[in-house]
């Protein structure tokens, strides 16, 4: 008797044969040349295009060298050297004269230094 009893499973199975895993669910059709063409010229455009995006995506992440900028922060090392030294005369209590000098000479550097900052700028 087990073997007079079948599922509906199986009964549906039956009928149908099982797909060949070697071919492919659709035929390929080969395309036209001039078609083939058009897409060899569509991807070679595409690849310009991603080309560049790219390049314009580096350049937006690093500036160009700006001698005004660097200027700025070597004229800011210097400011915060003069600054460091103020205090160190202050705190050992030395000429007032001198620490003056000192602070007017960093503020002087200083307004150079924001002024070459400015000027490199971009002019956005």
């Amino acid at each position: 008797m087990p073997n007079e009893t079948r599922s509906v499973e199986q009964d549906s199975q039956a009928g149908t044969p099982e797909p060949d895993a070697s071919k492919p669910l659709v035929e390929s059709v080969p395309l036209p040349e001039d078609v083939t063409h058009t897409f060899e010229r569509i991807e070679q455009l595409l690849g310009r295009i991603h080309g560049t995006l790219d390049a314009g995506a580096r350049e937006r992440q690093h500036r160009e060298l700006s001698y005004a900028r660097l200027l700025g922060a070597i004229l800011e090392v210097i400011v915060a050297a003069l600054v460091a030294l103020a205090l160190l005369d202050y705190l050992l209590h030395g000429a007032v004269n001198s620490l003056f000098v000192k602070l007017a000479f960093a503020l002087v550097l200083q307004v150079a230094a924001l002024t070459a900052f400015v000027v490199a700028r971009p002019n956005s």
